[in-house]
């Protein structure tokens, strides 16, 4: 990192955006699927179905905010005036979707996840594009990921310990008491970490965008061999933990047999992940980012396996295999963000322009499908197997949860380290692109 150093209050700026995130990724995966089941009473089948077409919605709109965001800059830029933009289609869409009134449709529940999800891809590539264009430098991409992802697990982290201390007395919150908690966290400080971020960071220069037609374009990033292999290893990546947060509830029920260390359990995966951050941004500095990222890949089979063993009443081994998974859990999504960001540069050398925004919606897209696969897979499977949401499932159910809960995570990652095990973009291939960059632009 002998280049681009940004400072760690201004990178903080910068990731404080992801902070508030915590109080909508969270109910999304764990708390509101079961909300809309098991307390409104819709079918698992129709909630699963309902949450893979909206994520599967964002297939048309992450690819044209992508193309927006790289065409239309403002004085401020190409990607702050987005941010701001995006915040009233969220914040409305969070409070109708967590604050719901009255016995609600799939309809109402799928027209207003939309609505938030316009919203959610707005801030979220917008952001991600940013933070590749913030530095050139190979390593201080895995920092300014890591400062990222960092802010979003420990934002996650503190917005459960309430939770956790009133759980923990024996008077948890009800479900709409917990959403509404979330959503009051993510209408108030989305606002204000959107306002630091834009007015304390600036934007480096970069070349505009080249002129292609939408499908063009996407047919010219697909063509980019590096790309592929990310694109891939996201979507695989992006499985094992909404497959996980969706089922969490459940599995703390119907196999450990208490929801009173919920939250705790929670806090265990998340303080897993903040101990993790730096432990894998120090790997890629001295492994390269996709080395690392196979060696986390490993780590997190070898975790979710030891899910096999907790059972009713084994709170103590539960949480430590939470914070134990969460440690591994934790490299996987920023170290592929971190290679992105290096993989637009090969992009920018056949094209001569930057399309950042692009490359990340795709990214986007395939987190997307494998969060959409997660629940749209796994919800019928359990309804398959008679998996009950409300309880009183048999030996040989629970055993078929189980075995969901652990085997389509396993698999997912497997793909996951084959993706990415031929990745040939590591730093001195990096470092030789923006060299050849940089000629080019001189001689301009």
């Amino acid at each position: 990192m002998a280049q681009q150093r940004i400072s760690a209050w201004r990178l903080a700026a910068f990731a404080s955006i992801a902070f508030p995130s915590a109080g909508l990724i969270l109910p999304l995966a764990i708390f509101l699927p079961p909300y809309y089941t098991k307390t409104l009473g819709l079918g698992l089948a129709e909630v699963g179905l309902v949450f893979m077409l909206v994520r599967t919605f964002d297939i048309v709109t992450d690819p044209l905010m992508g193309l927006v965001g790289d065409r239309l800059p403002s004085p401020w830029g190409r990607r702050r005036h987005w941010l701001v933009l995006a915040l009233p289609f969220l914040l409305v869409g969070v409070h109708m979707a967590f604050m719901p009134s009255g016995s609600p449709s799939v309809f109402y529940l799928g027209g207003w996840l939309a609505v938030l999800y316009v919203g959610a891809t707005m801030k979220t590539i917008s952001h991600q594009a940013w933070a590749a264009e913030l530095s050139p430098d190979y390593d201080e991409r895995s920092r300014i990921a890591g400062f990222n992802s960092f802010a979003g697990f420990a934002g996650s982290l503190l917005i459960l310990v309430p939770l956790a201390i009133l759980e923990y007395r024996g008077t948890p919150p009800a479900g709409h008491e917990a959403l509404t908690f979330f959503g009051i966290t993510v209408m108030v400080f989305a606002p204000l970490c959107v306002l630091a971020a834009v007015t304390l960071v600036g934007e480096r220069p970069t070349a505009p965008a080249p002129r292609l037609r939408l499908l063009e374009g996407l047919a010219a990033v697909l063509r980019n061999p590096h790309m592929r292999r990310l694109l891939l290893a996201d979507a695989m990546a992006s499985m094992p933990g909404a497959v996980m947060a969706g089922l969490f509830i459940f599995y703390q029920a119907e196999l450990i047999g208490t929801a009173r260390f919920n939250s705790l359990a929670l806090i265990a995966f998340f303080v897993g992940h903040i101990v993790g951050v730096p432990a894998w941004v120090r790997l890629s500095y001295r492994l390269g980012k996709h080395r690392a990222f196979a060696v986390d890949s490993l780590c997190f089979c070898l975790t979710t396996a030891a899910f096999f063993f907790p059972g009713e009443g084994d709170v103590a081994l539960f949480i430590a295999t939470m914070f134990a998974t969460g440690f591994a859990h934790s490299g996987l999504q920023f170290l592929i963000r971190a290679m992105a960001a290096d993989v637009v540069d090969y992009d920018n050398l056949e094209t001569g322009g930057l399309r950042t925004g692009l490359y990340f919606a795709l990214l986007s897209i395939t987190a997307k499908i494998g969060g959409a696969l997660a629940i749209g897979v796994t919800y019928p499977l359990l309804d398959a197997v008679g998996f009950d949401a409300r309880g009183g499932n048999g030996e040989d159910t629970l055993l078929a949860f189980r075995m969901i809960y652990l085997t389509v995570p396993v698999l997912a990652m497997v793909l996951a380290y084959f993706a990415i095990r031929g990745f040939g973009l590591g730093q001195r291939e990096q470092a030789e692109l923006r060299a050849r960059i940089a000629a080019r632009d001189a001689a301009l």
